[in-house]
Order: C-alpha cells, then structure tokens, then sequence
C-alpha cells in the first residue's frame, strides 16, 4: 500500500506500553564500521525529533552527526565540524525529524505494508511495516548520489519497560560500501525531560596550531599537471607531495604509509569520481603540518593507489591527499599566479575589501564545498574542488533537465581518471558560466553522464576546479561559509592537448594509450588505444611523469614530439607536429 502524507511532523510516539512520559531515549551500544568496532551513542529528541549519532572507533577516530532543530551538523575524524546545508540536505533533516517522532520500529521478513510520506518542506520516505507485527522494518529515501543506498534497517526487537525496540539498526550496508555501518545496542536510557545539550552543534578539539607565534604561514604551491600539490610533513619527517583538495580527506597511499612505518587497520571501501570503488584503511599520526600549520592527533586513510595516482617520474612519489581536515580550521587562499598557498586560522582571519564571494555549503553525507553558479543563465550546485585538476563538468541529471544535452551535441570523448576509476563524457564549449556576479565565457566544459560515481550526483549541476579557481585568487572561508574571489592578475595558461593523446602510466617504463581523438594528430599517425610509449624525444619513458608528458602534448603549435611506440612485441618510431 502507498500512501501520502504532506502533514508537517507531529512528534508524538505512539500511545502504548510507557512511551507517554518519555522525552528522550538514549541508545547505547557497539557500532561496525569499514571492518573497524566502537562504541555508538545514538540519542532522540521524542518531542521535537532532533537526534544525535557519536561513535568512537579505535584505529579510526572519533564521529557524529547532530541535527540541533535547523541544521545537520557532521563532525570528522580530524575533529573538524562543518554544516549540511544545502536545499536538499535541509530537506533530509526536516524527513529525518519526521520519521524520528514515528519512533524506531522493524521488519522481520513477513508480508510487508508500505507508506509513502512526503514532510512539508521534505524529501519523500517509504516507511515499511510488517504486516503481522505493525513493526517498522526500513525507512528508505532516495540518496544525492545513484549506488548509494539511503536506506536504514530495524531489527531484533526487544521489549524494554514495556516499549518494543530495535536492538540492530543498519545503515546503507547493501549497495554502499562507503558509508555503512551497524549499530548493535547493548542498553536504552528513557528521560522524562530533554537534555538540550545533546542536540547542540559539536565542539572541535583545539588540535590546530601555528608554530613559531607566525599569524599566518605562506608555502609553495606546486601545479603539475595542473595539479595542486603542497609539501607536508607526518610526525615531524621530511616533507612529503600532497594534492591539496576541498573535496578530499586525509589520506595517505600504501607506499606513503609504510615508508612512515605506520600501520593501517579496518576493511572499508571508498568511491570518488569514477565508477567503482577503491579499499580503505585507517592509521593514525600525531602531526601532520604545512608550513607553520599544524595539526595534531590526526586519523588518516590508507589507501592502495595504483602507482599511475602515486608517480611523478623520478621525482618523490605522492604521499596522499589532504583537504578538509585543514579547510575546516584554516582560511587557505590560493594564488595560482604567484604560485603560493597561504593558511590562516579561521579565528583570526579577516578578509580584506574588494573581489566578489559567494556563499559555501555542503551536501547530505559529502564533505565537498558547494556554491551557487550557472551554467548558460541554468542556475545549480556545483562542487569547488581544487582537486579538479581540469575543465568545468557538468551532471548528467543537471544537463538533462535544463535541456543542455539536447543543445551540445558533436563534441570529443573525454576519459578522466579519479578514485574508484574513469569517468566519461564529452567536450564542449559552454557560452555563458557565471559565479559571483563573473561572466566567464566560452569555457571549455566536460558533459559527463556517468550513472555511477560523485560525478552521477542528482542534487549538484557540477564540478569546477583549475580552468575557473584559477581565474581568480580564491580564498575558502569555513568560518563565515564564504568563498572569496579577488582578481588574478597573472593567467595560469591552462594547456589545451594538441595530440588527441589520452594516457595514464601505470609503470615506470611506459605510457599507455587510452584513447585517440578521430581525425587527431595522433589519430593520422596511427596511433591506437592500447599501443605503448616507450620514449619521448630520445629519452626512456622512466624520466617522464604524467605530468611531464601533459606539460609537452600542450606545447605551442609547431612542437615536435618523437615517440618510440609499441604494439604487441614491435616497436616503431612515431613523429607528432602539435597543431
């Protein structure tokens, strides 16, 4: 059965067993997460139907998720706090207010009653019943992303002084593999009266400081590839490469971690923006710092990234990836023309007149800051990620509905390479973007339609990195939710690929060949998906990073590439004149 309700929440449990004199219910237990065991603490506002969700797990960190009345607050494992705030995932509060004044009740496999709701202001919820014991057995909405399972599961009720209660919630265990978790509760708590204190927006540990009583510390920012990379040190060791991304967490390759001699625990798994999956760990550092910026008692991810993520030729291999653990207690502006990234404690920065800003927010479940922009006067959310090393993407869902996919249409593939693997699309020439009262035009623009993947997301129209930020001299505010955008007056020329070459490096000895643009440089000189680089311009491939390689194939016009290319067991000489 499906029905509808479009009635406001009404926090009343229902009248039976000694649910009338209880305000508060504390659930208290063991959480199973990523392969890792903790306690959980789950506490519920029965009267106004805000909640609470802190679980400590050894190896992995302290977590929680509390929504005050108005806003979800998510707290990290680094400590840091940062609001869900966006339209949806206020519309997922308001549903999880309501279903949390139904009370929390569960299936046990019988025949099944299902009602549809749909909370004033909210997102729609199935609420399933067993048909034999009225028991609520899942509560289900429809995530942000495709794959990622929005749903919750009730099991082994008990009675508990005359009220019937779920002893196993499970969270989005099934189809995804990147946030589940179970909740196995050990005892409940009833209170008559709330403890507002439960529901107020989490502390941050004060484990951020500036070495040296510097104000501020300015560090090199280093673009290969595009990519912005700084320089940090674990636990007081030599400096290591790290991509520094809005979008992105602590998080240390296999290499990185055992060459740091520190050891990885848990079994998780975690998606970006390709199609699958990658599997995760977690190690624990007692600092981590750039420049006089420094962070201590930190839990990182460990994560085996191909060595095609990891390689920079000779160079040092790169260590990981660092991102909202620092944004979350530091102002960090970014100037690509002088190539320096400054940090600045969130309690003392105070920016300074001119330039433009819009307003940062965050989506349910993701730690991406998001703005408001448009795509050809198409107004949307679209993800600030300087870990977007390229051009402009737009959303399928968002391509779609706005009648953009139906207006480009003839432009080349595009293959992108992210965690969890590739992701697609194809290139156009967008006329119009607009952020901040800026009119960029003719940006260049990838039209993806993955179905999987942070790239598939219905709620945001995109993702913008290095071809927009690096127009201006963007500073992100976590403080005052603000991104600044002051004027840059030296251009970072973006590099446009004058081969039709798309290639990763997935050893030191060669590159390979993904994919050929039709009627391309490459293209004419035979060049085919699966052939091999083995040298370039005289010199084995070993000396060439990735980057190396997309610095030289975005020479001016006229350049002139010698490759050695192989194709099964022979090997030819291959010219290239960049047009």
């Amino acid at each position: 059965m499906i029905a509808t309700a479009t009635t406001p929440p009404a926090c009343r449990v229902p009248a039976s067993g000694s649910w009338s004199g209880i305000a508060q219910t504390t659930a208290i237990g063991r959480v199973t997460i990523a392969g890792l065991s903790g306690t959980a603490t789950i506490d519920t506002d029965v009267t106004r139907g805000r909640y609470a969700r802190r679980f400590d797990v050894p190896g992995m960190g302290s977590t929680s998720e509390v929504y005050d009345g108005t806003t979800i607050w998510a707290q990290d494992i680094s400590g840091g706090v940062h609001p869900y705030d966006t339209p949806f995932a206020r519309a997922r509060a308001i549903t999880s207010a309501y279903v949390t004044c139904l009370g929390t009740h569960v299936e046990s496999g019988r025949n099944v009653t299902v009602i549809r709701v749909v909370p004033r202001g909210g997102v729609p919820a199935e609420l399933t019943f067993d048909s034999h014991t009225h028991l609520l057995t899942k509560i289900s909405t429809r995530p942000p992303l495709p794959g990622h399972d929005g749903t919750t599961r009730f099991s082994d009720y008990r009675t508990v002084d005359g009220n019937v209660l779920p002893f196993s919630i499970e969270v989005g265990t099934e189809q995804d593999a990147t946030d589940g978790y179970v909740v196995n509760v050990t005892r409940y708590r009833f209170e008559r009266t709330v403890r507002d204190g439960d529901f107020a927006k989490p502390v941050a540990p004060d484990n951020a400081k500036m070495l040296g009583g510097v104000s501020s510390t300015t560090v090199p920012m280093f673009l290969e590839g595009r990519q912005l990379i700084v320089w940090a040190s674990i636990d007081g060791r030599s400096p290591m490469p790290f991509i520094l991304d809005t979008g992105g967490h602590a998080i240390l390759t296999t290499l990185a971690a055992k060459s740091l001699g520190l050891s990885a625990h848990g079994a998780g798994a975690s998606g970006g923006s390709g199609s699958g999956t990658i599997s995760t760990q977690y190690t624990h550092v007692a600092s981590v710092r750039i420049g006089s910026a420094e962070l201590l008692d930190q839990s990182f991810l460990v994560i085996p990234y191909p060595y095609s993520f990891y390689e920079r030729g000779k160079r040092v291999p790169l260590a990981g990836i660092l991102g909202l653990e620092f944004f979350e207690r530091f102002a960090t502006r970014l100037d690509y023309g002088d190539r320096t990234v400054t940090l600045t404690p969130l309690a003392s920065y105070r920016h300074g007149a001119g330039g433009s800003s819009a307003r940062l927010m965050f989506e349910d479940q993701e730690d991406m800051p998001v703005v408001n922009a448009a795509a050809d006067g198409h107004p949307g959310l679209f993800g600030t990620d300087t870990g977007n090393a390229g051009i402009l993407i737009l959303f399928g869902d968002f391509l779609t509905r706005t009648g953009l996919l139906a207006q480009y249409t003839g432009g080349a593939a595009t293959l992108g390479q992210g965690t969890g693997g590739s992701n697609t699309g194809h290139l156009e020439t967008l006329k119009r973007f607009t952020i901040a009262g800026h009119d960029l035009r003719n940006l260049l623009a990838n039209f993806t339609q993955m179905t999987s993947g942070s790239f598939a997301s219905r709620t945001e129209a995109g993702n913008m990195g290095f071809s927009i930020l690096s127009q201006f001299i963007p500073t992100f505010d976590y403080a005052s939710q603000t991104l600044y955008l002051d004027p840059e007056k030296r251009a970072t020329p973006f590099g446009i690929n004058r081969t039709g070459l798309h290639f990763t490096k997935n050893e030191p000895g060669a590159f390979d060949v993904l994919l050929v643009d039709p009627g391309s440089v490459a293209a004419t000189a035979g060049l085919v998906k699966g052939d091999r680089i083995l040298a370039i311009n005289g010199k084995s491939a070993d000396n060439y990073s990735w980057a190396d390689l997309t610095a030289l194939v975005a020479k001016p016009a006229g350049t002139v590439l010698m490759l050695q290319v192989q194709r099964g067991g022979a090997t030819r000489d291959v010219t290239l004149v960049l047009r």
